[in-house]
């Protein structure tokens, strides 16, 4: 309900604390966790939370950007990528801050969520980028039947058939996404496995290797070890 959702929605990216605040947790994440990458999302922003707050708009006006939350959030993505690489970091970002056209470094890697992930892979490595893939493997959804087939023949690399094997090295994998919309402790590993295991084995093939055949031995053995904890 995205009346409900209005007064709770993202930061407000005209409030310059907001950016002391975010390179401060920044800052204690990056210390904690030392890897080179962070993943700084970018995706589905609630511009109705943005319209419903004067100030936000009253700045807008004033900054050249009236009715253009396209713009604003641009704005907050530029802030935030330049605190993070003034951590000496690079980032992972949803596809959507690739198609704002955002001055991202050459090592952004772009994450592609969307059902149209082919044409963001062939966008984002004609550009030069890598791409990893989580489109198709949103394993909190729940289908009919044995949904663990159509994970296992979404293939990174096959986005286009005319891409180049510099674009395809450019294609580093994928993971899979549990989102907690609709789960919580009672079903989280029942709807995880052994369906992940598809997604998994699909991660680790060569390209050709697509036939349900080949897999489904071994994820009907790793069910049943799954369940019984005996060998199957």
């Amino acid at each position: 309900d995205t009346a409900t959702l209005a007064p709770y929605g993202p930061v407000d990216p005209t409030n310059e604390a907001v950016y002391s605040v975010l390179k401060d947790l920044y800052k204690e994440i990056t210390s904690v966790f030392p890897a080179e990458f962070v993943h700084l999302g970018g995706d589905e922003v609630h511009y109705p939370c943005w319209k419903s707050n004067q100030n936000i708009t009253n700045w807008m006006l004033a900054h050249n950007m009236s009715g253009d939350y396209d713009k604003l959030e641009n704005y907050y993505e530029t802030k935030l990528l330049n605190i993070v690489n003034s951590l000496n970091k690079n980032y992972i970002v949803w596809e959507e801050v690739f198609y704002h056209h955002i001055d991202i470094t050459p090592q952004t890697i772009v994450h592609a969520w969307k059902p149209n992930w082919e044409k963001i892979f062939q966008d984002a490595t004609l550009a030069g980028f890598r791409c990893i893939l989580s489109a198709g493997w949103y394993i909190s959804r729940i289908s009919y039947g044995e949904d663990w087939q159509n994970f296992y023949q979404v293939e990174p690399r096959s986005f286009n058939d005319t891409a180049t094997p510099q674009q395809k090295a450019l294609v580093l994998g994928g993971t899979m996404c549990m989102w907690g919309e609709h789960v919580d402790n009672s079903n989280i590993v029942s709807r995880t496995w052994p369906r992940a295991s598809a997604p998994a084995e699909r991660l680790w093939s060569p390209e050709y290797l697509t036939d349900v055949k080949f897999m489904e031995p071994r994820i009907e053995a790793h069910r049943c070890r799954w369940y019984t904890g005996l060998p199957c």
